[in-house]
């Protein structure tokens, strides 16, 4: 697993388990990252077709969701931007 935290211009690799959930996923990495989470903070997939929010596939397996091709093995944290 990649998991790169494109606010803080840092990349952290770590292994999981095939049914590990995005979620856990994107825990760990606030962990190893040693950042806090902001509440604006969203979760993306890198892939070959760009970039795949995650936020409605949270309690998704990693596995199911790379069979969906939600996400292969790239994973990004960024800011969500927009709002009124």
């Amino acid at each position: 697993m990649r998991v790169k935290h494109l606010g803080e211009l840092e990349t952290v690799r770590f292994k999981v388990e095939s049914g590990t959930t995005l979620q856990s996923i994107w825990d760990r990495a606030y962990e190893e990252l040693d950042v806090m989470r902001n509440e604006r903070d969203v979760f993306q997939a890198e892939t070959d077709v760009g970039t795949v929010s995650l936020m409605d596939h949270l309690g998704l397996p990693l596995e199911t969701a790379q069979q969906e091709g939600l996400c292969d093995k790239k994973f990004e944290i960024a800011a969500r931007t927009g709002g009124a």
